[in-house]
């Protein structure tokens, strides 16, 4: 199915500009061939440079009992609900098309492929494939060259949703856009061009799975909605589904937090539902707003319900739903924390200029009084009410009586010094941030670790064969059996040898010594 290439030093394509197709498969079983299946499949469509074009994932209903869920952790609890892959052959065939084939170890997604494309009848071109396996031993001296390995090597961060066919994926689009990029030699590719696939009906079912989750710095459902495909055109998700997802959000949320718990079950609802990163931001956003409606709905939002309402937001990622709630809230807080906390001004008079004193002091945090108390920090007056009782018994009790005026210049002076405090100097975060700059375009650029294994030359083909091929010619399962068989048959005689010289056994009774030789029969074979 797949005529695989290489990314050579040679002169040839910029891989940089090509499309390739990184992909992953869960399976049942390590053998297409004894009928094992497809269980997960994940896709990440992205330039040699890379840009990432597309994402598709699913799991996969193989039709048959799932034994190895130890290794993927997918069960038939899991894919339950979950398309065959006659349902999405023809997306999968969509997202390979005109995009060079990647995976690290091709020649396993390969039989797998090629076995469920066959059963269903479908006979597919070959498509130009890269295996990331043989391209790291070709390009770099080291030991292991397991793909978690060599992209924690490469990229420099540990791959996260490892055995998930998705995270799987990503992990090698990753990987292999900074070995393209970063290399220290030009690499081209040298294989055949992209081909376009013919046509094929696609479904749009899918069940992708939100796996490796974890609670993090940014809460359970930012990383379950990481986990999801971001898919460049998502299918719409199945109503039903949406709904159980929904209704069990709110479950989770009732109490203000969400748990692991909770979040692997949002995950299996998710997968049911069929969706992707922007369904179910859609979804998220969808019920907040709708929470929201009904906090508004007696005219007031409570400092309680904006508590809950503010949870939520982090929860769903949605902050920016209740940004104006959180503005209002916030503005409250400001102007009661202000620079002129503390601070009663008594209007006297309603004049324009008193009522503008008054909105900058309560703006930054002074409060209104009525009447004069011993509390009152500023009488303001317009001028034209000086014979005012109030007047007078604030100068009787040596409180400040200003105009409108000078009460403005006294209440804005008031408000610089205190924001500006002893220290303030903007001439000296000026430097700090010109400093800051000139460290950093003189800080000499590190040479990436990985690039201590290149190898001086890419290996050749016949050096390849004779290192990483001919070494374990003999490994395979039917020669390891026969060696296990011809072990045990001459560790049989070995045992018969012993039991016929009987010199061992000589002083013990018939039972015991049936019963040792059994035991040691065990022991050897």
């Amino acid at each position: 199915m797949f005529a695989q290439g290489q990314l050579t030093r040679k002169p040839g394509i910029d891989p940089r500009n090509l499309t390739f197709a990184a992909v992953d498969l869960e399976t049942t079983g390590l053998h297409a061939r004894k009928g094992s299946r497809v269980c997960e499949i994940g896709i990440v469509r992205m330039r040699g440079d890379g840009v990432v074009l597309d994402e598709y994932s699913t799991l996969v209903d193989p039709g048959l009992r799932i034994t190895n869920d130890e290794y993927h952790g997918i069960t038939n609890a899991v894919v339950k609900g979950a398309p065959k892959f006659e349902h999405i052959a023809g997306d999968v065939l969509t997202y390979l098309s005109g995009a060079i084939v990647v995976s690290h170890n091709l020649d396993y997604e390969d039989q797998f492929l090629t076995a469920e494309f066959g059963r269903l009848g479908i006979n597919v071109p070959d498509i130009p494939g890269l295996c990331t396996l043989v391209m790291t031993r070709t390009h770099l001296d080291r030991y292991g060259y397991r793909l978690i390995d060599v992209a924690n090597l490469i990229t420099g961060d540990w791959p996260a949703a490892a055995h998930s066919a998705l995270g799987d994926a990503r992990t090698l689009a990753w990987m292999l856009s900074t070995f393209i990029t970063e290399a220290p030699e030009p690499l081209s590719w040298n294989g055949t061009a992209p081909v376009m696939l013919p046509p094929y009906p696609r479904s749009g079912f899918i069940a992708p799975r939100a796996a490796g989750l974890r609670k993090g710095s940014d809460g359970w459902l930012a990383t379950l909605t990481a986990r999801l495909p971001l898919t460049a055109q998502p299918p719409a998700p199945r109503p039903q589904g949406v709904a159980d997802y929904t209704a069990m959000l709110g479950h989770a949320l009732a109490d203000g937090r969400i748990v692991g718990e909770e979040a692997q079950q949002l995950a299996l609802l998710a997968s049911r539902a069929g969706l992707t990163q922007t369904t179910a931001r859609e979804v998220h956003e969808r019920y907040l707003a709708e929470v929201r409606t009904e906090a508004e709905s007696d005219g007031v939002v409570t400092a309680a319900e904006l508590k809950e309402l503010q949870r939520a937001a982090r929860e769903l990622a949605a902050t920016h739903l209740i940004g104006d709630l959180e503005q209002a809230a916030a503005a409250d807080r400001a102007r009661s924390n202000g620079p002129l906390k503390g601070w009663r001004l008594l209007p006297v008079g309603d004049s324009r200029g008193v009522m503008e004193v008054m909105d900058f002091g309560s703006a930054h945090g002074a409060s209104v009084a009525v009447n004069v108390t011993k509390t009152v920090r500023l009488v303001v007056t317009d001028g034209a009410a000086t014979d005012d009782p109030r007047v007078q018994k604030a100068e009787a009790a040596g409180i400040r009586v200003l105009s409108a005026g000078e009460a403005l210049r006294l209440l804005e002076k008031e408000v610089e010094t205190t924001r500006g405090g002893l220290f303030a100097n903007a001439r000296g975060q000026e430097v700090a941030d010109r400093l800051a700059a000139e460290q950093q375009r003189q800080a000499p650029r590190r040479r990436p670790e990985w690039h201590e294994s290149w190898r001086r030359h890419e290996l050749t083909p016949a050096q390849y064969k004779a290192e990483f091929v001919d070494r374990f010619a003999d490994w395979d399962d039917s020669r390891r059996q026969n060696h296990k068989i011809t072990m045990s048959s001459e560790r049989g005689r070995r045992a018969a040898a012993k039991q016929s010289g009987g010199c061992a056994v000589a002083f013990l009774g018939a039972g015991a010594g049936t019963v040792l030789l059994e035991m040691l029969r065990q022991l050897l074979t």
